[in-house]
């Protein structure tokens, strides 16, 4: 994180502090001891203080999955994109031993405490959706089933996540990935 500018080390900070600790527990001093920031320059970065901080940890950590699945579906099947985002779960899982969860999900958890956090959230994960639904619909698949087919696949992956972190195992996601490919094989090929 030496190269980058103190604002992105302060993100990209959040990003993992949310990511390991929930959107509550995450103060500015953590992100602030985390990134190396000097202390001075979260108000200067974050006027709008803890509440746009992890707004904008939540864009920049859903801009990442948003990415790979925009590659993914330009490229390749509904399965290959299935695969690309499973892909980043499986490192982000094994690399942190499986204490990093997904901060899209942490930020939406905080409804109660951040709800323009929350807000945030929902619209990574709408979009999320869009993209699937819409590479579903490219394939071949029908709009309901794109539709309902590209809501379980979000929903899927990310309940596996909490799966893989509650019995660190990666074998919870595994299964939802060789699962989903099937069912986007299925749905695409029958057009129901």
């Amino acid at each position: 994180m030496a190269d980058l500018s103190s604002r992105e080390r302060m993100i990209r900070s959040a990003v993992e502090l949310i990511s390991r600790n929930g959107v509550d527990a995450t103060s500015f001093n953590d992100v602030i001891k985390h990134s190396s920031a000097p202390r001075g320059s979260i108000y200067h970065h974050f006027p709008g203080g803890k509440t746009q901080l992890m707004v904008e940890a939540v864009q920049a950590a859903g801009a990442v999955i948003t990415r790979r699945i925009s590659a993914a579906s330009a490229t390749g099947s509904p399965a290959d994109i299935i695969d690309a985002v499973g892909d980043i779960w499986r490192r982000n899982l094994a690399n942190s031993d499986f204490a990093i969860g997904c901060p899209i999900i942490a930020g939406g958890l905080a409804r109660a405490s951040e709800p323009e956090v929350a807000q945030a959230a929902a619209e990574v994960l709408a979009g999320w959706q869009t993209l699937v639904e819409t590479a579903l619909g490219e394939a071949g698949s029908p709009p309901d089933q794109a539709r309902s087919m590209a809501n379980l696949t979000i929903a899927s992956i990310e309940g596996a996540v909490a799966l893989c972190q509650t019995t660190r195992s990666i074998e919870p996601l595994e299964r939802v990935m060789a699962t989903l490919q099937d069912l986007s094989k299925i749905t695409v090929a029958h057009r129901y």
